[in-house]
Formats: structure tokens, sequence, C-alpha cells
């Protein structure tokens, strides 16, 4: 695993000390950490946001990650996808922000979400942004679906719908259950969570895929950002879920954002494909999980890859949360969990290359704690890694939740 370590990366002269990587490489594949606007004050001894502007923090963020990409070898035209985790007071400049996104993507755009989250760990930002990069990213292959006129503004944007990278990889951006009205001419939201998630699968998501011609059982994984006022309702949407990518079991992470984009919008979910032939449903026998109208595997490999679902604190044997209102006995069972997942897909720690970490906002104040958790059992060669502060989390008692990447050897 190659940590990622620029020469020149002015803006944190002891990023090496964090307790995670800038961004890890592996096997072809480049994970970026979340990076926000924060600077180090040398005569501060403080990291601080140098600008309240949306459009110059995210000016500081893609210089970040240009340095992070040439340090790596590769470039924007290679980035395959991006998360965007904003905070409310970032919506009035969002849509200007996207100017910055243009100017560094150029011709060869990612696959991209943005939500709004309650808050970025140890940041004065108004916005964190990961990325993923892929050897081969610059020749995307871009479907843009037919259909409805509303496709055709998607040329404009700073994303694009889906796109394949080689003949093994199709990326997905996040796809909301929006229903085109033929006699308004405009695109509108249906009420209910469930309505919008079968409109994603029908509508825009596998809309992308239909056009691109690939099979729903392609998908390997998936992430739903879901409203809070559509938590109670959520469960619902499994079936939908089972009935989209049928018998095939994915990789799927889950939690509530503080709202979506669009405000209408309950539901987002990004997802990947995989064409290859070598792909592998991870499962553990002894693990309590079952449940017919899911559709996640604890983690799917393809090939050297492994995509794995978030877990949280629960004993899978017994159904218990362990640790309750002890946020570090919750992280250990939290990574307890993944390792299992990686002893059964024949990985380990040292094959983690990036997570997802999510606590609620009645635990943003202990991030440190789950900082010295990852170096306890990840060890010196850490991965690249996100960290946010969501509205709740959707296991009820659970006060924290992650989703890993592993590439093994």
């Amino acid at each position: 695993m190659n940590i990622i370590q620029p020469d020149t990366y002015c803006w944190d002269p002891r990023y090496m000390e964090q307790p995670y990587s800038l961004a890890v490489e592996r096997h072809g594949l480049l994970c970026i950490s979340g990076l926000t606007a924060e600077v180090y004050d040398i005569h501060r001894d403080s990291y601080i946001v140098d600008s309240t502007s949306l459009v110059k923090q995210t000016k500081v963020i893609f210089e970040k990650m240009e340095a992070i990409l040439s340090s790596a070898g590769y470039t924007f035209q290679d980035v395959v996808y991006t998360v965007d985790y904003a905070v409310e007071a970032a919506m009035p400049e969002y849509r200007a922000s996207g100017d910055v996104r243009r100017q560094a993507f150029g011709n060869s755009m990612p696959a991209s979400t943005g939500v709004l989250v309650d808050g970025i760990p140890d940041s004065a930002g108004l916005i964190m942004i990961n990325a993923v990069a892929m050897q081969g990213g610059r020749d995307k292959r871009v479907v843009f679906p037919e259909g409805t006129p509303t496709w055709e503004r998607y040329r404009d944007k700073t994303y694009w719908p889906g796109f394949f990278v080689g003949d093994d990889w199709f990326w997905l951006s996040g796809a909301t259950g929006r229903v085109y009205n033929p006699d308004t001419k405009k695109e509108q939201y249906p009420y209910g969570i469930t309505a919008q998630a079968e409109a994603i699968w029908n509508n825009t998501l596998g809309q992308v895929m239909k056009d691109a011609l690939i099979k729903s059982s392609r998908t390997v994984r998936i992430c739903n950002y879901v409203h809070p006022a559509g938590v109670a309702d959520y469960p619902e949407t499994h079936t939908l879920s089972r009935e989209f990518v049928g018998n095939n079991a994915i990789a799927t992470t889950s939690f509530a954002v503080h709202r979506l984009l669009h405000r209408d919008a309950l539901l987002e979910i990004d997802a990947t494909c995989y064409l290859g032939k070598d792909r592998e449903v991870i499962d553990i026998p002894e693990w309590n999980i079952a449940d017919s109208r899911l559709t996640s595997a604890v983690g799917v490999r393809c090939g050297k890859y492994l995509f794995c679902s978030a877990q949280g604190p629960v004993d899978h044997e017994t159904g218990n949360i362990v640790g309750l209102g002890d946020l570090r006995k919750q992280a250990i069972q939290t990574y307890k969990n993944i390792l299992k997942v990686l002893e059964a897909a024949g990985g380990s720690a040292r094959d983690v290359v990036r997570t997802i970490e999510f606590t609620n906002p009645q635990n943003a104040h202990q991030w440190h704690i789950l900082d010295q958790t990852r170096r306890d059992i990840i060890g010196r060669k850490l991965p690249a890694v996100t960290r946010i502060t969501t509205n709740q989390l959707l296991q009820p008692k659970t006060a924290f939740g992650m989703e890993i990447w592993a590439i093994l050897e």
C-alpha cells in the first residue's frame, strides 16, 4: 500500500502527524481523505479557515487535491468519484462553487454526490470533499440517458450521470427520486420516501444503467443518503432495492443527513457496478442478520477490491448493541465487525484504504476517541478517512458507524 506524502503541502506542514493518511494508492485505485479549507497558521499554532466564502474554500480544497493527485501520478481527469459534505451555511454559494469543479475536471467529470451534514469535525469550514481516482479514469465513456428533456441539462453539470472506466467498472452519480411531468414539462418529487425510492430505481439511477445496457445485478455497492423526514419509512424501501438487484447482494451504507440539496428530496443513492467475472459475495454464516427484505451483503469482493457494508457496534451473533453510552467501546466493536469481514474476504486491517466514519451530534466533540481507536487497531499505515457528523444513525442507540473499502493482495 502506497501512502501518498506530497513533498510540498503548504496547507499543513504537519500532515504526516494526522490520524489518517492524506491519500492511499494501491493496484490502480487512489483514495483521498475528506479535505477541508483549513490551513495551519504557524503564528497561532492552530488550524484556521481563512475565508467565509464557499467558492474560496472550494478553491483551497481543489488546490490540495491537485497536490495530492500530482504526487501520486494522477490528474483531475482520473477522478471517478467525489462526495461533497456541506453545511447549511454553504448553500447560498453552492451553485457558484461549481465553477471551481468545471475548471479542475474540464471535459472529464466524475460521478458525484452532494449532501448537507450536521457538522464537519474539527473544522470551521463550510464543506468537505473526498475523492477516488482510478488508473484509466481519464478515458471515461459517459452515458447520457435519453427519454426526457431534463436529461439534456446534465451535459452542462459538473458531474456525469454514469460512465465506464475500462471494461470492468461503471460509476454512477447520486440520484434522487424526481419524476418528469410531461404536462408541466418539469421534474417533481412524489410524496414519501418509498415513492421516491421507486423513482430512483426506475427513472433516474435505473435509467442510466438501462441506457448503458448494464444489468442491475451488476451493482456491487450503494450508499443511501436519507433525509430525516424519511427515516421512519426508510425500511420500506428495502423491498424495492431487492426487486431491482434481484438475488445479488450488494455492499450497502445508509445514514441520515441534515438534508439533501433539493429540499423535496428524501433519498439519494449513488452506486458502483462491476462487470468482471471475479465477483464474490462475502458471507459470515454465524452472524444473525437475515432479513428477507434486505439487499445488503457484509461485503462484496471484485477481484482485489473489497467493498464493505457499513458496520456499527452490534454483536451480530446476539443482535445486541455493545457499549451503550461508551463511544470507545462502540468503536472497538465496529472495528471488530469490520475485521471479521476482512478476514472472511482473505484480508486484514492493513488492506483498508478508505473509511467513511460517522457519529451523531451528541458525540461530535469526541472525535479524538475515534481517531485514537483507529490508530490502535489499524496501526501505522492509516487509510484515507472522511469523518462526518450525521443527523442521526439509523440504528437506534448507536453512536458510531463506518464503511470501509479495502484492496487485497
